[in-house]
């Protein structure tokens, strides 16, 4: 009796183990949805993408100055989830409250599922025979509006119940079921092979050191916006956008610093700048404490960085200029010369940058 006890409890913890795991993979797996939309979306909007605040993922038009906006609810299952489950959980009935923000217009509200969404009705025919309509719906968006009218009924019934409004005011045309491409058990590694292979697309000489990076970061990015402590539900858009929100140009930016802090190998930086055999040594010191400094990627480091970055920007390589003219020419821009680094190491750092503006113009 008692060795049946323990395996019962042995199981429960088991399943209970189980159960965590899943769940903390589905909260996840909303960071990998963020990240494919940002993806998607990339070469046609503006985009902000705010995390677990308005809702699950919201999504604006721009990142300073939004007119529309898109709010959805994620949801998953190993198998399916019904639009009857939709209904009860009140999932739809708290997208449907998104219209009454008058701040932004709505452009859509999307329920979004790894798995297909079923929808079942049970009805009479004229004779009082009962039947039922059952359909599965897998494709990649499907209006709400497509669904049995018994069921569009149905929804609408509800929303104006939960809502306080009459059945004739409920609009359901902004409402979509979304299938996400994304499995709870690899959406990590299918949105890293997304990202691979837009990088790939956008810049063909892309390493695949640099594109691991990127996708690193945004990662990161995207779990500390969504980590972040709770906002007040009346919080304003910027203190939003500043803590919960993921931009565009923080996409962009990240691609850039990935890509150009991508060091080059020492011989390419010796073929550049034409070392002595003296200076040589000297400069592979410091070409290794830079690879280390990247890889650590210290706030100091990255203040130098955009600093060098913006002095090459706003001063690029004339035709024929040397390398190190170039450099020279960088180093004495800068006002503030920071005493852990030395001018070899700026040089190097520089030279880099010069490389990987090469290649991706190639």
């Amino acid at each position: 009796m008692r060795k049946k006890q323990l395996d019962e409890k042995k199981n429960a913890v088991s399943i209970d183990k189980k159960s965590g795991s899943l769940a903390y993979n589905r909260f996840e797996m909303q960071i990998s949805q963020a990240l494919h939309m940002a993806i998607e979306l990339y070469p046609n909007l503006n985009y902000l993408l705010v995390l677990d605040h308005y809702d699950d993922i919201t999504l604006f038009d721009d990142d300073v100055l939004p007119e529309t906006v898109s709010y959805y609810q994620m949801k998953t299952s190993e198998d399916s989830i019904s639009i009857d489950t939709a209904i009860s959980e009140d999932w739809i009935a708290k997208l449907y409250e998104q219209l009454s923000n008058p701040e932004w217009f709505v452009k859509e509200l999307g329920l979004i599922t790894n798995c297909p969404l079923r929808v079942s009705v049970n009805f009479k025919d004229v004779d009082g025979k009962r039947h039922t309509e059952k359909k599965t719906y897998i494709a990649e968006r499907t209006s709400f509006e497509s669904f049995n009218p018994r069921m569009v009924e149905k929804i609408k019934g509800d929303i104006a119940k939960k809502n306080g409004i009459s059945v004739e005011n409920v609009d359901l045309s902004k409402f979509f079921h979304i299938r996400t491409t994304l499995s709870i058990s690899r959406h990590r590694d299918i949105v890293e092979q997304e990202m691979s292979s837009f990088l790939q697309k956008q810049y063909p000489r892309i390493t695949v050191e640099s594109a691991k990076t990127v996708f690193g970061a945004m990662m990161e990015l995207l779990t500390r916006c969504q980590s972040h402590e709770a906002l007040d539900k009346n919080a304003l858009f910027t203190e939003v956008r500043k803590k919960k929100g993921v931009s565009k140009s923080d996409f962009s930016r990240i691609i850039e610093e990935s890509m150009y802090i991508d060091v080059p190998p020492f011989q390419e930086i010796d073929t550049c700048m034409g070392y002595s055999n003296d200076e040589k040594m000297k400069a592979a010191l410091e070409y290794t404490k830079l690879l280390s400094d990247v890889q650590r990627k210290e706030e100091s480091f990255s203040a130098l960085y955009r600093q060098i970055r913006c002095a090459c920007k706003e001063k690029s390589r004339e035709d024929e200029e040397p390398a190190r003219g170039y450099c020279d020419r960088i180093y004495n821009t800068l006002p503030i010369k920071n005493p852990i680094y030395s001018k070899t190491y700026i040089d190097i750092l520089v030279v880099s940058i010069l490389i990987n503006e090469w290649r991706m113009a190639v």
